[in-house]
C-alpha cells in the first residue's frame, strides 16, 4: 500500500539552543558532528529544557544538513539540536524498517540530484516522500536480510576504525604527545612551515564565481577521514581561479579548517595539486614536504585539537588565524624518526586501502539490497544471506570457515543451483562460491560433480 512516510511515522525536529549558554558539564546536545559514532566532542546544557528533545540509546536520527543519512543513536542520553530530526514509527510499523526506508528515500533523493552531494533536505521533503507500506510480517523479513547485510558493513567499518587507532598508538609510541613531549624537545608548528595561508575572504568570491566542474575547492565538508572529497557541483570558475593565486593548493600542503570543528585536515596529494583553498579553510605549507604525513598526526592529535579549542577566537563558532597556527607547540622530532614513521604510514596506507576498497564492495552489496527491497524485487529467500556469508571468504586462503553454510541445507541447495546457473551479480561473489565449491568437492562429503545430458556439461550435484 502507498502512504506517506508522514502516515507511517512521526517526525520530531530538534531545538535551536542557544551557542552562547553552551557549558562544559551538564546533558549533552547531539549535534551533526556528534552523529558520526567517533565524535564525542559535545557542548553541553544545564538550562531548563523540554524533555520531549531528550534522545536515547536506539532513537532513529536523520542528519537534514551536510552528509543527509540515517543515524540508530548509541551515545548517551542526550539534547536533540537544529538540523536533525527524530524519527518515530507508529505501532502497527517496524521501526528498523523505517530506518531502512528512510535511507533509502535518502538514496533515491541523492540519484535525483545525479549523485551530488545532497546538503539539505526539509523534513517536508521527509514526511510527503511515498512508500510501498508491505504488511508487519513482510517488514520484518525485509529487516532481517538488511540486518545481516548491514552487520558486514559496520564490521569492516570497525576494522578501518582499529586500524586507524593502532596507527594513533604507535605515533604516541614513537613520538608521544606533540604538545607536551618528554622525548623531545619543543618547538612552534612555524618551524617547519614555510606558508600559512587562511582562505579567501567572502568579498573575494561571489555566487557568481561557483560553477559545476571547473576548478575543485575545498572547504572543511570535503575533508573526510583525513582525506579530499571534493563535489564538483560546487567549483570555482577558471577566471577567478587565476586572478587568486594566493589560495591554489600544491601537493604536500596541509589543509586544515579554520573554523567550526578544530584539528580537520588532510593532505593535499598529486591528484588534488592545483585544487583552491575555499573560505572555511586554511593551508599549510612545510618546509620539507616528507615531514607533512608527521605534522598531520600532530595537528590532529587530541592534545593539540584541545589546544585549537582552547585559543580559537569566536563563541558563536570558533576561528582559526595566522597567529594561533604558527604558535602551536610541537616537538622538535629527529628526522630520521620522522622518516621511520613515513614508512610505518605507508604500509598501513596500503592495508587501508584494502580494507576500504573491500567495505566499498560491501557497501555496495548493500544498497542493492536496499535498493531491491523496497522496489519489490528483493526475493526474500536464502539468497542474499548466502550472499552476505561469501562475503567472508578469503580467495586468498585454501580452506575458509564456511560453517554456516555447510549446517544449512538451503544454502548448500542455493550455493549449487545458483553456481550452475551463474546467478551472481558480481564476479567477485561468483569467485567466492567457486572457492566454497572447490573446497566442498576436495572433502567429497556435500557437493559432487556431475554431467547432465541435457546441458552436455559437468555440474554440482548436492549430495
Amino acid at each position: 500500500m502507498i502512504k506517506k512516510l508522514s502516515d507511517i511515522c512521526s517526525f520530531l525536529s530538534g531545538n535551536a539552543w542557544k551557542s552562547s549558554e553552551f557549558t562544559d558539564e551538564g546533558i549533552p546536545i547531539i549535534r551533526i558532528n556528534n552523529l558520526n559514532t567517533n565524535d564525542n566532542d559535545f557542548k553541553y546544557w544545564k538550562g531548563d529544557y523540554d524533555k520531549k528533545f531528550l534522545i536515547y540509546e536506539g532513537d532513529l536520527l536523520v542528519s537534514l544538513s551536510g552528509t543527509i543519512k540515517t543515524f540508530q543513536w548509541n551515545g548517551p542520553e542526550a539534547l536533540l539540536n537544529q538540523r536533525i530530526v527524530k524519527v518515530i514509527a507508529n505501532p502497527e510499523t517496524n521501526q528498523d524498517w523505517v530506518y531502512y526506508q528512510i535511507s533509502n528515500v535518502i538514496e533515491q533523493i541523492a540519484n535525483k540530484g545525479k549523485h551530488a552531494v545532497i546538503r539539505n533536505v526539509s523534513v517536508n521533503d521527509l514526511k510527503n516522500f511515498e512508500v510501498d507500506v508491505p504488511d508487519f510480517q513482510t517488514q520484518n523479513k525485509i529487516v532481517a536480510i538488511l540486518d545481516k547485510a548491514r552487520a558486514l558493513v559496520q564490521k569492516r567499518q570497525k576494522t578501518k576504525v582499529l586500524l586507524d587507532e593502532l596507527l594513533r598508538a604507535q605515533f604516541l609510541e614513537m613520538i608521544g604527545n606533540p604538545t607536551i613531549s618528554e622525548k623531545y624537545k619543543l618547538t612552534t608548528l612555524s618551524t617547519y612551515l614555510e606558508k600559512v595561508q587562511i582562505g579567501p575572504f567572502g568579498s573575494q568570491l561571489h555566487r557568481a564565481d561557483y560553477v559545476s566542474n571547473e576548478i575543485p575547492l575545498i572547504n572543511p565538508i570535503n575533508i573526510i577521514d583525513n582525506k579530499i572529497e571534493p563535489d564538483f557541483e560546487v567549483t570555482i570558475k577558471k577566471s577567478k581561479y587565476v586572478s587568486l593565486p594566493n589560495y591554489h593548493l600544491k601537493t604536500g600542503d596541509i589543509i586544515m579548517a579554520r573554523r567550526g570543528e578544530m584539528g580537520r585536515c588532510g593532505i593535499i596529494s598529486e591528484k588534488e595539486n592545483g585544487w583552491f583553498c575555499g573560505t572555511g579553510s586554511l593551508y599549510l605549507r612545510p618546509k620539507d614536504t616528507r615531514k607533512a604525513m608527521f605534522l598531520l598526526h600532530c595537528i590532529t592529535n587530541r592534545a593539540t585539537v584541545e589546544y585549537l579549542n582552547h585559543n580559537a577566537k569566536g563563541v558563536t563558532m570558533k576561528n582559526l588565524n595566522k597567529t594561533i597556527i604558527a604558535n602551536i607547540p610541537i616537538v622538535d622530532c629527529p628526522e630520521e624518526v620522522i622518516i621511520k614513521f613515513n614508512a610505518i604510514v605507508e604500509k598501513y596506507d596500503k592495508i587501508r586501502l584494502r580494507v576500504i576498497d573491500n567495505l566499498q564492495q560491501i557497501e555496495n552489496l548493500f544498497y542493492s539490497v536496499l535498493q531491491k527491497a523496497f522496489s519489490g524485487k528483493l526475493n526474500l529467500d536464502v539468497s542474499i544471506l548466502l550472499d552476505a556469508l561469501l562475503e567472508e571468504i578469503d580467495l586468498q586462503k585454501p580452506e575458509n570457515d564456511i560453517f554456516s553454510i555447510v549446517t544449512n541445507e538451503g544454502y548448500l541447495l542455493n550455493l549449487v543451483k545458483r553456481l550452475n546457473n551463474r546467478e551472481f551479480e558480481s564476479q567477485e561473489l561468483y569467485d567466492k562460491a567457486k572457492h566454497v565449491a572447490f573446497q566442498l568437492l576436495k572433502e567429497e562429503e556435500l557437493i559432487a560433480q556431475g554431467y547432465d545430458e541435457e546441458s552436455k556439461c559437468l555440474k554440482l550435484i548436492a549430495k
